[in-house]
């Protein structure tokens, strides 16, 4: 393997390794040698124990129907921002009694105190009805919502009877201002649903900016759309040879800081998803190892 896959998968290691330290094993701070995970933040390595995952996820377990958990995904992901659901939507949706009025009122006040979405990814600007507050991006995203509620079990018909792929473009397709990332992101939280789809995140993928980016240095050229699919698949498949080799040469041993998840579909090792994900952090550490300026959001390691 090249030197900077090398690094990539030994970046997989040492991040985990900084969630098994202060998780798992409950160490004060610093988890990890390395300096630049010591003093800037990134995403864990397992999609499903970030939190904004978490936030979302912990409803779906309950006994709702597909439509109502669709619609907490989809509302939840456009503002990606914890306290959104839990304040400001208080809890969990009923598209059935979604009252616009008054979660435009609730979202007015609140704007008016800070930021309610997350920087993690951008939303478009494109207003949804241009007629009312075309400016107000939470006013268009409310509008959209409420709307869609009334197609949730069609949209649900379809991805039940559609390959995992085609499940992208039929939730971009059917949820306005929501682009090809955006529709992925979605569908990967539905696959944790259990019953709104019955694949996982294995079996489809959208290679979003950031691990293109990623893919970008690794393989040391400039990759188009179908090279960037094929890589991040390869790198998926190279895993267990990488971390075999990863411990024959520093002694680090995925097996000991792995999440230990039986449900996980990745099982020992990272699903697709979970490969995509790593890469787009991999991109932000691999820069600020060879000295880029860090962006401010890239702070506060205490929020790993």
């Amino acid at each position: 393997m090249s030197d900077i896959k090398d690094a990539f998968f030994e970046f997989i290691y040492d991040r985990q390794a900084v969630w098994y330290n202060r998780t798992f094993l409950g160490k004060p701070a610093p988890w990890s040698d390395d300096v630049v995970l010591q003093n800037f933040k990134f995403c864990n390595v397992y999609r499903e124990l970030d939190g904004g995952t978490l936030a979302i996820t912990r409803y779906l377990d309950k006994d709702f129907s597909p439509e109502r958990k669709l619609f907490n995904i989809i509302a939840y992901r456009f503002f990606n921002r914890r306290d959104t659901i839990e304040n400001l939507f208080g809890g969990f949706l009923d598209p059935e009694n979604f009252d616009f009025k008054y979660f435009e009122k609730r979202f007015d006040e609140k704007k008016k105190e800070g930021n309610i979405f997350s920087n993690a990814y951008l939303i478009t600007a494109h207003a949804y009805n241009p007629q009312y507050r075309a400016k107000d991006k939470h006013i268009q995203i409310l509008l959209m919502l409420n709307d869609l509620r009334f197609k949730l079990h069609d949209v649900i018909e379809e991805l039940q009877h559609s390959s995992p792929q085609e499940g992208i473009n039929i939730i971009s397709r059917s949820v306005a201002l929501a682009g090809p990332f955006l529709s992925g992101q979605i569908l990967l939280d539905a696959t944790y649903a259990h019953n709104i789809v019955s694949y996982t995140s294995n079996d489809f993928l959208i290679v979003g900016p950031g691990a293109h980016w990623g893919l970008n240095i690794i393989f040391g050229k400039k990759l188009n759309k179908k090279q960037a699919d094929e890589k991040c698949r390869q790198l998926w498949q190279e895993q267990a040879q990488a971390f075999s080799e990863l411990k024959k040469q520093t002694g680090k041993d995925w097996e000991k800081v792995r999440w230990t998840n039986p449900n996980y579909c990745g099982g020992n090792f990272l699903s697709l998803h979970d490969i995509q994900n790593s890469l787009c952090e991999f991109r932000k550490y691999w820069r600020l190892k060879n000295g880029e300026n860090a962006k401010r959001r890239y702070f506060n390691p205490l929020a790993l």
